[in-house]
């Protein structure tokens, strides 16, 4: 088995592809390289995957709305207006394309490609090459594979309205679904209780299949409901990056029974594959929305039952949900910040800044601020001055002064300061800390502190705003 001390797993919950990217869906991914990145900085391997989710109903309501709107036989209504005038006017989609869009994959194609490609704008580093959705044929066997687990160990009910469910209000699976609570950290401590509140929701009245919509099969007949697909996909997220290969040559469910066996008992597997998957768990961070709560402790209810205690998810960074003029972003509802809007508007460095920096701590429900973006401006245009002044500093040194590199032993206190505020999710202090307070405590430095500001500023720049010092200076920053 590896060495679990040099790994770092980072994940959040599928997108659901139905339109563009939204401020805070953009934001999530945003902390989540941002930790990613600084697990990186410590010299850890990281996972960090990046999916979208193909399950749901909202595509096929849309597509049948631009089949009517596009028809020629009069049959749109107008409310078909409505929806044709949301996607061309306020997501800027080509009218040639909304013509597709009577094909609800051809919507969830369009804007899974759109996101991947906002995202590395954003200089995410999510893991490209392995991106997938879940219509992957190998996601509805995983997903199937749980289920038969579910209903052989009779978890699979018949609730009070006749309807398949979960057998949630079993006393022993919900004890240990809270005991997993117990010792789970959230980097807002407040959290615990909304999730212990929403634990108490959990019901077996929630319908586990239904008739209309996309999503997997379950046993080739009714569609998972999409709230109770994807509690485990952080499992599937390292199968598909360390068992892929293995699953097209092997059968696959014999695969799945040594990966559940080990991931149950706490054993190594003789799939050296299966291994690779547990010297990554358990997930170091789960970043993810405070709407999403039911599904959170949907999710501890899943990994108590299949997870030893070992491999369940250790953190959680729960984002609060943006308001726009005091109403809550939908970015499906057209009343949202879109995140392809402001990389235009702004380009990818300032708007990964108002991301960061809007409201206070990411756990905070925000209103968003128009007039941040001239306060970033402001920011931005002192701190490149200062980095030109630097510049300065070091390119008139003479020559035949040393160039050992003596570090101010005062800014220790200050990297001390922003290693704390990324560990606790306080980007926006880390941010004003590096590009307006140092700064302004450094106003005329001497050649080796302006070598030292300038390393200072490469290393955690590069975590919180990737590629930015670069783009200023027009060179590598050593």
């Amino acid at each position: 088995m590896g060495i679990r001390e040099n790994k770092f797993f980072v994940a959040l919950p599928y997108i659901y592809p139905v339109c563009p990217l939204s401020i805070d869906h953009g934001r999530m991914f945003v902390i989540a390289d941002i930790l990613g990145r600084n697990a990186k900085m410590l010299g850890k391997e990281l996972v960090f995957k990046v999916a979208t989710h193909y399950s749901g109903n909202t595509a096929h309501k849309v597509a049948t709305s631009f089949e009517r709107y596009f028809s020629q036989n009069g049959q749109a209504e107008e409310s078909d207006e409505r929806i044709f005038n949301l996607y061309k006017d306020k997501y800027g989609t080509p009218v040639s394309d909304l013509q597709e869009f009577s094909n609800p994959i051809k919507i969830l194609d369009y804007y899974s490609q759109a996101i991947i490609e906002e995202l590395k704008l954003l200089r995410v580093s999510c893991d490209y090459d392995d991106f997938y959705d879940t219509k992957n044929d190998l996601f509805s066997k995983f997903v199937n594979y749980i289920l038969q687990k579910y209903e052989q160990d009779g978890v699979i009910i018949k609730n009070n309205q006749g309807e398949i469910s979960l057998n949630y209000n079993n006393k022993s699976w919900r004890a240990f679904a809270s005991e997993l609570l117990e010792r789970t950290e959230f980097i807002q401590p407040q959290y615990k209780e909304v999730i212990r509140s929403a634990m108490t929701n959990v019901r077996d009245d929630w319908n586990l299949l239904r008739t209309d919509g996309y999503g997997v099969k379950y046993k080739d007949s009714k569609i998972i409901d999409p709230m109770f697909d994807s509690e485990l996909f952080t499992i599937f997220d390292l199968f598909i990056n360390f068992c892929h290969k293995e699953s097209k040559n092997k059968d696959i469910n014999l695969l799945f029974d040594h990966l559940f066996n080990s991931l149950r008992q706490d054993s190594e597997s003789q799939e050296e594959s299966i291994n690779k998957i547990l010297n990554f768990l358990p997930c170091d961070v789960f970043v993810c929305e405070e709407h999403l709560k039911n599904w959170v402790a949907k999710r501890m209810f899943a990994e108590s039952y299949f997870l030893h205690s070992k491999y369940q998810t250790k953190r959680y960074f729960i984002t609060g949900m943006g308001l726009l003029k005091g109403q809550r972003m939908s970015a499906s509802k057209g009343r949202a910040i879109l995140v392809k809007d402001l990389i235009r508007d702004h380009g990818p460095f300032k708007t990964r800044l108002l991301m960061l920096l809007t409201g206070g701590h990411p756990s905070k429900i925000y209103n968003y601020d128009y007039k941040l973006i001239g306060e970033i401006e402001t920011l931005l245009n002192n701190f490149s001055t200062h980095v030109a002044k630097l510049n300065i500093i070091i390119e008139k040194k003479d020559d035949n002064h040393d160039n050992l590199q003596i570090f101010p032993i005062e800014l220790n206190a200050k990297i001390e300061d922003i290693n704390k505020y990324i560990e606790k999710g306080y980007f926006r202090q880390a941010i004003i800390e590096i590009i307006s307070i140092i700064p302004k405590n450094y106003k005329n430095p001497d050649y080796h502190t302006a070598v030292s500001l300038l390393s200072l500023y490469n290393k955690y720049l590069e975590i919180l705003i990737p590629g930015f010092l670069e783009a200023l200076t027009g060179k590598i920053i050593l």
